[in-house]
C-alpha cells in the first residue's frame, strides 16, 4: 500500500500543485494539519481519500475542521497522526511522540509540525515527518513523502522534493 503523506502547506494552493505534478500512484492520502482545509482541496482535486488532522495553525485561525488526531490500521500497523505541537511542546523534541506512540501502543507516527523531512525510530515506534511543501525549515527542501507500508514488513519511505 502506497500512501501520500503531506504536511503544513499553509494554505499554497501552488505547493499542492508542485505536489500532484510529481507524486506517484498512491491510494490514499494523508494530511498532517496547518492547514487542515487544504485536504479537502487534496481530496477534490484527486477524488482519493485523504486522511487529516488539525494543527496549531487551524487552531490560531479558528479554522478547526479536523480532528487533532486520527488513528488508522493499515497494513497491519497501527497508525496514529497528529500534527504533534500538542505532544512535543515548545521544544519540539520528536521523541517525545514515540513515547506517546509507545503509550498509545502505535506502531507509526507520522506528524508534522517542525517542516523537516524525518523517518526514524524513537522507543521501539517509527516516527515520520513528511516535510512541508509549502514552508520548508533548516535549510532543507520542498518536498513530501510517500510511504510504503506491506503487512509484516519494514515500512519504506521516499522523500519526493518537489
Amino acid at each position: 500500500m502506497k500512501i501520500g503523506i503531506i504536511s503544513d502547506t499553509h494554505g499554497s494552493a501552488a505547493a499542492l500543485r508542485k505536489v500532484l505534478a510529481v507524486a506517484p500512484p498512491v491510494e490514499c492520502w494523508i494530511h498532517c494539519g496547518d492547514f487542515a482545509a487544504d485536504a479537502n482541496a487534496l481530496h477534490n482535486i484527486t477524488d482519493q481519500k485523504v486522511y487529516a488532522v488539525s494543527g496549531n495553525c487551524d487552531v490560531m485561525r479558528g479554522a478547526v475542521k479536523a480532528k487533532p488526531d486520527q488513528f488508522l490500521r493499515l497494513e497491519g500497523f497501527k497508525v496514529w497522526i497528529t500534527h504533534g505541537h500538542l505532544y512535543m511542546g515548545e521544544t519540539r523534541k520528536v521523541e517525545e511522540l514515540g513515547w506517546w506512540g509507545q503509550k498509545l501502543e502505535q506502531d507509526i507516527v507520522i506528524f508534522g509540525h517542525t517542516h523537516v523531512p524525518l523517518f526514524t525510530q524513537a522507543f521501539g515506534i517509527w516516527l515520520l515527518n513528511p516535510g512541508s511543501p509549502a514552508r520548508p525549515r533548516n535549510r532543507g527542501k520542498a518536498c513530501f513523502a510517500v510511504l510504503t507500508l506491506n503487512e509484516g514488513q519494514m515500512p519504506a519511505v521516499e522523500f519526493i522534493e518537489v
